[in-house]
């Protein structure tokens, strides 16, 4: 699927969303050879995805929606879970016999997240910020996409967040995260 330029943070979001459930449907009828390159693409977008809404969505959903800090503590509690299960699959890899067990229920946990930010959080959003708002934060969101690595540098440390995650995923969103708080200085200057 292309991705489209859009002005509205909130349509960004939505065409990530359908793009995660894009490639959740390619792993589960890819062939073996297939898997690991098509993992490592499903890793790279959720570490882009879910860092620039941290960054750039929630807060502003905090700010500007009525009881935005209750939504915005919701999502992030699924968010650090699926984080966890996503650590593990980083663990096992795609190849190991547990992996389907546990791509599964990480699958169906990520989607059901997607829904309720779609159904909780968007709508707020785009109700509650004005226009001009939502195309800078488009923009900012958009940016750190488009300049986000590809993989995590092979050389790079591991590190943990919170004593939980490591690997690949962090180190994508160590880059993803200092892409646009530059990006969001710059604006602000």
């Amino acid at each position: 699927m292309a991705t489209h330029d859009t002005d509205d943070v909130v349509d960004v979001v939505l065409e990530d969303h359908q793009r995660i459930r894009e490639l959740f449907s390619e792993f589960e009828t890819a062939k073996p050879d297939q898997r690991t390159p098509l993992w490592e693409t499903i890793v790279r977008t959720l570490a882009v995805h879910e860092t620039a809404e941290e960054e750039i969505v929630h807060p502003q959903v905090r700010r500007e929606v009525d009881g935005g800090g209750d939504i915005v503590a919701a999502r992030r509690r699924e968010e650090d879970e699926a984080k966890k299960a996503l650590a593990r699959l980083e663990k096992i890899g795609p190849n190991d016999p547990s992996f389907e067990t546990e791509f599964t229920a990480f699958r169906h946990d990520v989607l059901r997240h997607a829904e309720r930010e779609e159904h909780d959080e968007l709508p707020q959003l785009r109700a509650s910020v004005s226009v001009e708002k939502r195309k800078n934060l488009a923009s900012v969101f958009s940016s750190a996409k488009a300049m986000a690595p590809t993989h995590a540098h092979k050389a790079a440390p591991e590190s943990a967040v919170g004593n939980v995650i490591v690997g690949p995923f962090v180190a994508i969103v160590d880059r993803v995260r200092d892409v646009i708080r530059d990006a969001m200085r710059k604006r602000a200057s």
